[in-house]
C-alpha cells in the first residue's frame, strides 16, 4: 500500500469532531439549571498538594511573568493589555491563574495584596468575556486554581471583592457547565468534569449539583482510565496532572465523611500503579508521548498519598508500556502504538524507544517536547528520529497527517499507525528481559523490528538485541533499507568515543562511569537535543549504530557500568541467559 492510500484510509477512519461532540452532550450526565444557583462562600478545603514556587513570588511582584514557555516583563502596563502576539500555551496559563499558588508560596501580606489586585483587574476589564479565557480547558484550570487559592485571595478582602470574586466564580461555573463537555480532546473534558466537582463541593450555595458533578466525574474516568491505569493519551503527564487534582478531592470527601462514587474510587486505584510503572529511578517521568516536564515534585506530592503504595506492574498492555528495575537501575519502554487521533495533540512515533536511569541520573532518554513549542520543534518531537529506537530508511513508524482535514476534525495532526506492537517482560533471579516486536516496516520494507533488552539483577549490566525479520513480503519494498539505532543521550552524559571506534565512555554528574559496546554496525556519536524542563532545546549528543537492514541479521549492544562502581554479582550470575547478552 504506498503513502497516499494509507493516509485516505486513515481519513476514512476517522470520526469528525462535531459527532465526538455530540456523542459527548447525549452520554454524559447533564447538570441540572444553574441559573437559581449562586456561589455564596467558601465550602470544603481542596488545597493543592503541591506547593507553589515561593522564589517566582518576587519575579511576579515585579511584573515578570514566565508562564506557558514564554517571558514577559511589563513596563507599566497590565498584563491584561499586552499586544495579542503571544503563544496561546501563555495566554492559557496566565488566565488559568496557576501563577497565583507561586504568590501564595510567598507568604506575604503584600503578594495577597498583589494577587487581590491582578484578580480585580481581570474582573474590571471583563478579560473573561476573550475567546482565549472563556476556552473550556483555561476556564477549568481558572477555576479550580481560583477555588484552591480562595482561603488565600479572601483572607483581609473587602466585602465588595468577595462579592465580585463570587459572582465571577457562578458566572463560570454555568459557562463551564454548558461547554466543557463539548471539548474534543478527552483530558479537557475530564479536566472540565473535575473543575465541576471542584466548584460544587469547594464552594457553598451549588450543592445540589454535587451528585450530578461526580456522576459526570465518573463517566468520564469510565471512558477514559484504561483498564491497567493510564490515560487514553498515553502521557504520563496527564496522569500526574489529573492525580494532583483527584486525590485532594478524594481526601477531602473521606474527611467530610462523604461517599465518594466506586468509578471515581476505582480509577484511581489503577491510576496509582501505573504512575509509578512510568516513573524512573530519579522520581521522574519517562519522556514518552509529549511529556514537556518529568514532575519530579508532583509524582512525590501524590505517592506520598498512596496509602496502598502498592509495587508497580512490570507492564502494562492497554496503555502500552514496560518497565524493568533491578539496583539502582530503570529502564522504560514503549509497546504501544499511537494512541487514536485526537486523543493526544502531541502522540509521537516511538515503538520500542526506550529510556535507560541510574538512580538519580538519566543516560538514555528520548527528545521528548517542550512547553510553548513552536510547529517546527512539535513536529520534529513526534518523528521516530528522535527516540531512543531503530528507523528503517529514515522513514517514521506512523504515517503523520498534518493538513486541512486534521486541523478541522482535530485542531491538530492525527498519527496512523502503520503496523502492531507486541512484548512481553520475563523476570528471573538473574535479571529481566524485555521482549517486543512492531511491524510499522512491514507495508515499507516487508520487515519487522525485533528487540530485546536484558538487565541483570545489580542494575549495573543492560544488554540489547535489535534484528530485522522478514514479514510478509513487500514486492514493491526497497532491498536492504538502511538502519539506524539511536540512544539519545541526557545533557547531564558527557560522552567519548574511543579511538578505534568500538565503544563509548559516558560519564556521569556523580562521576559514575560507563560504557557503552556494539557489534553489527558502524558507531558514531552525534549532535542531539532534550527538550523537557527547558524553556529552550539543550544541546546533547546521541550514540547512533548504523549499517545495512540483515547485514548482518542483528545488532547486539550493551551498557556495562564501570566495575569499580557496581556492586557485588549474585553467586548465580553465571546462570544469566545468553542471548543479546555479549556485544563487546
Amino acid at each position: 500500500m504506498n503513502s497516499a492510500s494509507t493516509v485516505l484510509t486513515g481519513l476514512a477512519s476517522l470520526s469528525s469532531k462535531q459527532l465526538v461532540n455530540r456523542i459527548a452532550r447525549a452520554t454524559s450526565p447533564t447538570l441540572p439549571s444553574l441559573s437559581m444557583s449562586r456561589c455564596t462562600g467558601l465550602g470544603l478545603p481542596l488545597a493543592s498538594i503541591i506547593r507553589g514556587n515561593a522564589s517566582r513570588a518576587p519575579g511576579l511582584y515585579r511584573g515578570v511573568f514566565e508562564l506557558g514557555g514564554c517571558r514577559v516583563v511589563l513596563a507599566g502596563t497590565s498584563i491584561f493589555k499586552l499586544p495579542d502576539t503571544r503563544p496561546p500555551s501563555f495566554d492559557h496559563a496566565l488566565n488559568g491563574f496557576g501563577w497565583l499558588h507561586d504568590l501564595q508560596a510567598g507568604n506575604s501580606q503584600l503578594y495577597r495584596i498583589f494577587a487581590r489586585g491582578i484578580v480585580a483587574e481581570w474582573l474590571e476589564l471583563k478579560v473573561y468575556r476573550s475567546a482565549r479565557a472563556r476556552q473550556p480547558q483555561t476556564l477549568a484550570a481558572r477555576l479550580i486554581n481560583w477555588i484552591q487559592c480562595a482561603p488565600f485571595l479572601l483572607h483581609g478582602a473587602s466585602r465588595g471583592f468577595e462579592a465580585s470574586f463570587m459572582d465571577s466564580l457562578t458566572r463560570q461555573t454555568r459557562l463551564l457547565a454548558r461547554r466543557g463537555v463539548n471539548h474534543f480532546l478527552p483530558a479537557n473534558r475530564l479536566m472540565s468534569a473535575i473543575a465541576m466537582v471542584y466548584a460544587t463541593f469547594g464552594t457553598t450555595g451549588l450543592e445540589g449539583l454535587q451528585k450530578t458533578a461526580l456522576s459526570r466525574l465518573s463517566h468520564e474516568l469510565d471512558q477514559q482510565i484504561l483498564p491497567d491505569g493510564g490515560h487514553v493519551s498515553r502521557n504520563g503527564q496527564t496522569l500526574v496532572d489529573l492525580l494532583v487534582l483527584l486525590i485532594p478531592l478524594r481526601d477531602a470527601l473521606n474527611k467530610a465523611l462523604l461517599e465518594i462514587p466506586g468509578p471515581v474510587n476505582a480509577a484511581l486505584e489503577r491510576m496509582l500503579p501505573m504512575l509509578r510503572l512510568l516513573t524512573h529511578s530519579d522520581g521522574g517521568l519517562a519522556v514518552f508521548n509529549g511529556v514537556t516536564a518529568t514532575s519530579t515534585g508532583g509524582i512525590k506530592a501524590i505517592l506520598d498519598r498512596d496509602p496502598v503504595r502498592g509495587r508497580p506492574v512490570s507492564i502494562a498492555p492497554h496503555t502500552g508500556y514496560c518497565r524493568i528495575v533491578h539496583g539502582a537501575a530503570s529502564i522504560i519502554m514503549d509497546t504501544g502504538t499511537p494512541p487514536a487521533p485526537g486523543r493526544n495533540p502531541a502522540a509521537a512515533c516511538s515503538p520500542l524507544a526506550f529510556e535507560l536511569c541510574d538512580g538519580a541520573h538519566r543516560i538514555v532518554v528520548n527528545c521528548g517536547s517542550r512547553q510553548g513549542a513552536d510547529a517546527g520543534w512539535r513536529t520534529a518531537s513526534r518523528l521516530t528520529s528522535a527516540h531512543s529506537t531503530m528507523t528503517l530508511g529514515e522513514l517514521d513508524t506512523s504515517t503523520i497527517i498534518d493538513n486541512f482535514f486534521t486541523t478541522a476534525l482535530f485542531s491538530t495532526p492525527a498519527l496512523i499507525s502503520n503496523g502492531d506492537v507486541g512484548a512481553e517482560v520475563l523476570s528471573e533471579e538473574h535479571g529481566s528481559i524485555i521482549s517486543a516486536h512492531h511491524s510499522a516496516y512491514l507495508n515499507a520494507f516487508g520487515l519487522e523490528h525485533e528487540r530485546q533488552l536484558f538487565l541483570d539483577a545489580n542494575g549495573t549490566d543492560l544488554r540489547g538485541e535489535d534484528r530485522v525479520v522478514a514479514g510478509t513480503p513487500n514486492n514493491d519494498a526497497t532491498v536492504d533499507p538502511n538502519f539506524a539505532i539511536r540512544f539519545h543521550l541526557h545533557p547531564s552524559v558527557k560522552a567519548t568515543l574511543s579511538r578505534d571506534g568500538a565503544s563509548i565512555m559516558l560519564l556521569l554528574p556523580n562521576k559514575v562511569g560507563w560504557r557503552f559496546s556494539a557489534r553489527g554496525g558502524k558507531l558514531s556519536l552525534e549532535p542531539s537535543v532534550y527538550l523537557p524542563d527547558s524553556k529552550s532545546p539543550r544541546p546533547t549528543e546521541q550514540i547512533v549504530i548504523s549499517g545495512m537492514a540483515g547485514r548482518p541479521d542483528r545488532v547486539l549492544w550493551a551498557f556495562k557500568r564501570i566495575k569499580n562502581a557496581a556492586k557485588p554479582r549474585p553467586h548465580n550470575a553465571q546462570c544469566a541467559p545468553e542471548l543479546p547478552l555479549n556485544a563487546g
